[in-house]
This record gives C-alpha cells, structure tokens and sequence, in this order.
C-alpha cells in the first residue's frame, strides 16, 4: 500500500496583536488518492501530534509524509 498522509494550512488567527496560530487539516489518502481519514490541528506542535497519531493508526500503509505550505 502507497498511502500518503498530507497537511494543509487552511487558516490563520489573530490571537493578539503580535500573535497568529494556524490551523491545519491533516489527511490520511490511499494509494488512489481518496481520503481515509483526516483531522484538524491547531499550530505546527498539534499538527505534529495528529501526523503522530495518524501514523501509530495507519503506519503500515503510509510511504509518504507531506507538509504543504498555506497562502
């Protein structure tokens, strides 16, 4: 099996003044591509823990990790 687990930036905000958090989705995707599962994650530690989590679910299938860059 060739799954991929990929994150995505969806959105950012403002928690002050000189303070942002992202929000993250993070997919599990077979090897054609189709979503298996997926969660939101808040900040870059959150979005770590969830690809941490989606990997102890998944880890036999998955052959690819990919952080995507928001806008």
């Amino acid at each position: 099996m060739n799954w991929t687990i990929e994150s995505f930036k969806t959105d950012t905000y403002e928690i002050s003044p000189t303070d942002t958090q992202h929000e993250y989705t993070v997919y599990v995707k077979n090897e054609f591509g189709k979503n298996v599962d997926g969660a939101t994650a808040y900040g870059i530690e959150d979005r770590t823990k969830v690809t941490n989590l989606m990997i102890a679910r998944y880890g036999q299938y998955i052959t690819k990790i990919e952080h995507h860059r928001g806008k």
